[in-house]
Protein backbone atom coordinates (compact mmCIF):
# COMPACT_ATOMS: atom_id res chain seq x y z
CA UNK A 1 0.00 0.00 0.00
CA UNK A 2 3.26 2.47 -0.23
CA UNK A 3 1.54 3.66 -3.15
CA UNK A 4 -1.08 5.09 -1.22
CA UNK A 5 -1.42 8.64 1.01
CA UNK A 6 0.23 8.04 4.12
CA UNK A 7 -1.37 9.21 7.13
CA UNK A 8 0.35 10.54 10.22
CA UNK A 9 -1.97 9.76 13.18
CA UNK A 10 -1.09 12.07 16.13
CA UNK A 11 -1.62 11.15 19.54
CA UNK A 12 -0.71 13.08 22.67
CA UNK A 13 -0.44 11.38 25.85
CA UNK A 14 -0.48 11.99 29.39
CA UNK A 15 -0.65 9.66 32.34
CA UNK A 16 -2.91 6.76 29.96
CA UNK A 17 -1.30 3.97 30.99
CA UNK A 18 -4.64 2.40 31.78
CA UNK A 19 -6.35 3.08 28.34
CA UNK A 20 -3.28 3.46 25.46
CA UNK A 21 -2.66 0.06 24.95
CA UNK A 22 -6.40 -0.30 23.49
CA UNK A 23 -6.38 3.09 21.98
CA UNK A 24 -3.03 1.81 19.99
CA UNK A 25 -4.40 -2.10 19.24
CA UNK A 26 -7.57 -0.25 17.60
CA UNK A 27 -4.80 1.44 15.06
CA UNK A 28 -3.25 -1.33 14.20
CA UNK A 29 -6.59 -2.71 13.30
CA UNK A 30 -7.19 -0.27 10.84
CA UNK A 31 -8.14 -1.60 7.55
CA UNK A 32 -6.17 1.21 5.79
CA UNK A 33 -2.42 0.63 7.25
CA UNK A 34 -0.51 3.14 5.51
CA UNK A 35 -0.04 5.12 8.25
CA UNK A 36 2.78 6.69 10.65
CA UNK A 37 1.90 7.20 14.77
CA UNK A 38 3.35 10.35 16.08
CA UNK A 39 3.69 9.43 19.67
CA UNK A 40 4.12 12.36 22.32
CA UNK A 41 4.46 11.33 26.05
CA UNK A 42 3.51 14.75 27.76
CA UNK A 43 5.81 13.91 31.13
CA UNK A 44 3.53 11.20 32.51
CA UNK A 45 3.98 9.91 36.09
CA UNK A 46 2.84 6.72 35.26
CA UNK A 47 3.58 3.50 32.90
CA UNK A 48 2.50 5.96 29.69
CA UNK A 49 6.06 6.15 28.93
CA UNK A 50 7.12 1.99 29.43
CA UNK A 51 3.75 1.30 27.45
CA UNK A 52 5.00 3.10 24.30
CA UNK A 53 8.20 1.92 24.36
CA UNK A 54 7.06 -1.11 24.50
CA UNK A 55 4.51 -0.73 21.01
CA UNK A 56 7.45 1.60 19.33
CA UNK A 57 9.90 -2.13 19.98
CA UNK A 58 7.24 -3.80 17.85
CA UNK A 59 6.36 -1.66 15.21
CA UNK A 60 8.32 0.98 13.58
CA UNK A 61 5.75 3.05 12.29
CA UNK A 62 5.15 4.26 15.58
CA UNK A 63 7.56 7.39 15.63
CA UNK A 64 7.83 8.38 20.07
CA UNK A 65 8.83 11.16 21.72
CA UNK A 66 9.04 12.17 25.34
CA UNK A 67 8.60 15.70 26.67
CA UNK A 68 10.65 16.62 29.98
CA UNK A 69 8.60 18.74 31.65
CA UNK A 70 4.38 18.45 31.25
CA UNK A 71 3.56 21.42 28.13
CA UNK A 72 0.00 20.26 27.56
CA UNK A 73 -1.38 19.18 24.49
CA UNK A 74 -1.29 21.80 22.27
CA UNK A 75 2.44 21.57 22.22
CA UNK A 76 2.50 17.85 21.50
CA UNK A 77 0.21 18.04 18.54
CA UNK A 78 2.09 20.89 17.34
CA UNK A 79 5.13 18.47 17.34
CA UNK A 80 3.73 16.07 15.36
CA UNK A 81 2.54 18.78 12.79
CA UNK A 82 6.02 19.63 12.39
CA UNK A 83 7.26 16.49 12.11
CA UNK A 84 4.35 14.92 9.97
CA UNK A 85 5.67 12.88 6.89
CA UNK A 86 1.90 12.31 6.12
CA UNK A 87 -0.10 13.93 3.51
CA UNK A 88 -2.85 13.46 5.78
CA UNK A 89 -3.19 13.75 9.73
CA UNK A 90 -5.73 12.79 11.53
CA UNK A 91 -5.65 13.56 15.96
CA UNK A 92 -6.48 10.76 18.21
CA UNK A 93 -6.59 11.32 21.76
CA UNK A 94 -4.69 8.74 23.59
CA UNK A 95 -7.79 7.23 25.61
CA UNK A 96 -10.24 6.97 22.47
CA UNK A 97 -11.38 4.23 20.03
CA UNK A 98 -10.76 3.97 16.08
CA UNK A 99 -13.70 1.75 14.42
CA UNK A 100 -11.37 -0.57 12.13
CA UNK A 101 -12.73 1.83 8.88
CA UNK A 102 -11.53 5.03 10.69
CA UNK A 103 -8.86 5.47 8.43
CA UNK A 104 -9.64 4.09 5.14
CA UNK A 105 -13.01 6.79 5.24
CA UNK A 106 -10.66 9.58 5.67
CA UNK A 107 -8.41 8.76 2.61
CA UNK A 108 -11.18 7.99 0.56
CA UNK A 109 -13.03 10.70 1.34
CA UNK A 110 -9.91 13.12 0.56
CA UNK A 111 -8.99 11.05 -2.92
CA UNK A 112 -10.70 14.08 -4.50
CA UNK A 113 -8.03 16.48 -4.45
CA UNK A 114 -10.97 19.33 -4.25
CA UNK A 115 -11.91 17.63 -0.88
CA UNK A 116 -10.07 19.86 1.79
CA UNK A 117 -11.59 18.29 5.71
CA UNK A 118 -13.23 14.66 5.52
CA UNK A 119 -15.55 14.50 8.55
CA UNK A 120 -16.39 11.27 10.43
CA UNK A 121 -18.98 10.76 12.51
CA UNK A 122 -18.63 9.60 16.70
CA UNK A 123 -20.36 8.20 19.58
CA UNK A 124 -19.54 8.81 23.56
CA UNK A 125 -18.83 5.15 24.88
CA UNK A 126 -18.20 1.89 22.98
CA UNK A 127 -20.97 0.85 21.14
CA UNK A 128 -19.26 -2.38 19.49
CA UNK A 129 -19.28 -0.10 16.18
CA UNK A 130 -21.77 0.81 13.36
CA UNK A 131 -24.80 -1.23 11.53
CA UNK A 132 -22.59 -1.47 8.40
CA UNK A 133 -26.45 -2.70 7.41
CA UNK A 134 -27.41 1.65 7.07
CA UNK A 135 -24.90 1.82 3.96
CA UNK A 136 -23.41 5.22 5.12
CA UNK A 137 -22.89 7.25 2.10
CA UNK A 138 -20.13 10.30 1.53
CA UNK A 139 -22.20 13.83 1.57
CA UNK A 140 -20.95 17.29 0.96
CA UNK A 141 -21.66 19.54 3.79
CA UNK A 142 -21.27 23.45 3.18
CA UNK A 143 -18.64 25.53 4.44
CA UNK A 144 -21.43 27.44 6.69
CA UNK A 145 -22.98 24.83 7.76
CA UNK A 146 -19.66 22.75 8.85
CA UNK A 147 -18.17 26.41 10.45
CA UNK A 148 -21.49 27.00 12.57
CA UNK A 149 -21.40 23.36 13.87
CA UNK A 150 -17.83 24.53 15.96
CA UNK A 151 -19.74 25.80 18.70
CA UNK A 152 -22.95 23.78 18.74
CA UNK A 153 -22.06 21.47 21.12
CA UNK A 154 -23.56 17.95 20.22
CA UNK A 155 -23.40 18.55 16.74
CA UNK A 156 -22.05 15.54 14.05
CA UNK A 157 -19.93 17.55 12.70
CA UNK A 158 -18.46 19.89 15.91
CA UNK A 159 -15.08 21.84 15.78
CA UNK A 160 -13.39 18.64 16.99
CA UNK A 161 -9.84 17.24 15.58
CA UNK A 162 -10.04 13.80 16.57
CA UNK A 163 -13.36 13.20 14.17
CA UNK A 164 -11.54 14.78 11.20
CA UNK A 165 -9.05 14.35 8.67
CA UNK A 166 -7.15 17.39 7.52
CA UNK A 167 -4.74 17.86 4.47
CA UNK A 168 -1.22 18.60 5.72
CA UNK A 169 -0.86 21.40 2.50
CA UNK A 170 -3.12 23.39 3.90
CA UNK A 171 -1.91 23.12 7.38
CA UNK A 172 1.47 24.18 6.11
CA UNK A 173 0.70 26.50 3.19
CA UNK A 174 -1.46 28.85 6.38
CA UNK A 175 0.86 27.91 9.00
CA UNK A 176 -2.36 26.48 11.31
CA UNK A 177 -1.72 25.53 14.63
CA UNK A 178 -2.96 24.50 17.79
CA UNK A 179 -2.83 27.59 20.56
CA UNK A 180 -0.46 26.57 23.19
CA UNK A 181 -1.68 29.45 25.68
CA UNK A 182 -5.03 27.49 26.17
CA UNK A 183 -6.38 24.49 27.85
CA UNK A 184 -10.08 24.24 26.45
CA UNK A 185 -11.06 24.56 22.96
CA UNK A 186 -8.15 24.71 21.47
CA UNK A 187 -9.12 21.99 19.12
CA UNK A 188 -12.18 24.51 17.90
CA UNK A 189 -9.88 27.20 17.32
CA UNK A 190 -7.24 24.92 15.23
CA UNK A 191 -10.46 23.56 13.43
CA UNK A 192 -12.30 27.15 12.78
CA UNK A 193 -9.04 28.25 11.06
CA UNK A 194 -8.48 25.41 9.18
CA UNK A 195 -11.92 25.55 7.92
CA UNK A 196 -11.55 29.20 7.04
CA UNK A 197 -8.84 28.53 4.91
CA UNK A 198 -10.46 25.54 3.23
CA UNK A 199 -13.36 25.25 0.45
CA UNK A 200 -14.94 21.61 0.33
CA UNK A 201 -15.99 19.30 2.83
CA UNK A 202 -17.43 15.67 2.84
CA UNK A 203 -19.23 14.57 5.94
CA UNK A 204 -19.50 10.19 6.99
CA UNK A 205 -22.02 10.10 9.33
CA UNK A 206 -20.99 6.43 10.65
CA UNK A 207 -19.89 6.49 14.32
CA UNK A 208 -16.17 5.40 13.61
CA UNK A 209 -14.89 7.21 16.15
CA UNK A 210 -15.46 6.82 19.70
CA UNK A 211 -14.64 9.30 22.39
CA UNK A 212 -14.17 7.35 25.51
CA UNK A 213 -15.59 9.16 29.01
CA UNK A 214 -12.50 9.35 31.62
CA UNK A 215 -13.59 11.19 35.00
CA UNK A 216 -10.04 12.70 34.97
CA UNK A 217 -9.99 14.44 31.74
CA UNK A 218 -9.45 17.83 31.64
CA UNK A 219 -12.87 18.41 30.52
CA UNK A 220 -13.87 17.05 33.59
CA UNK A 221 -11.00 18.86 36.16
CA UNK A 222 -11.38 22.21 34.42
CA UNK A 223 -10.95 25.03 36.84
CA UNK A 224 -13.08 28.33 36.45
CA UNK A 225 -10.40 30.28 34.90
CA UNK A 226 -9.85 27.70 31.99
CA UNK A 227 -13.80 27.62 31.53
CA UNK A 228 -13.93 31.46 31.50
CA UNK A 229 -11.32 31.62 28.52
CA UNK A 230 -12.99 28.90 26.99
CA UNK A 231 -16.02 31.10 26.65
CA UNK A 232 -13.48 33.89 25.27
CA UNK A 233 -12.15 31.42 22.61
CA UNK A 234 -15.82 30.50 21.97
CA UNK A 235 -16.66 34.09 21.45
CA UNK A 236 -13.94 34.92 18.77
CA UNK A 237 -14.69 31.83 16.71
CA UNK A 238 -18.20 33.24 16.56
CA UNK A 239 -16.29 36.96 15.63
CA UNK A 240 -14.11 35.38 12.96
CA UNK A 241 -16.95 33.53 10.96
CA UNK A 242 -19.40 36.70 10.86
CA UNK A 243 -18.32 37.58 7.04
CA UNK A 244 -18.77 33.78 6.23
CA UNK A 245 -21.92 33.76 3.49
CA UNK A 246 -20.66 30.19 1.81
Amino acid sequence: MTDQPLVTISIPTYNLGNYLEKTLNSVFKQTYQNFEIILVDDASTDRTAETIAAFAKQDDRIRPFYFENHEGVSKARNYAIDHAKGDIIVFVDGDDLLDPKYLEVMVTGLADPKVDLMIVGFSWGWRGGYDREQNPQYETVTKRRAYDSINYRGDNIGGYTWNKGFRMSIIRDNRIRFDESIDLAEDLLFTADYMLASHRFLLYEAPLYNKVNRSNSIIHSATYQMRAKEQVVRRHIDEMGMDLTV
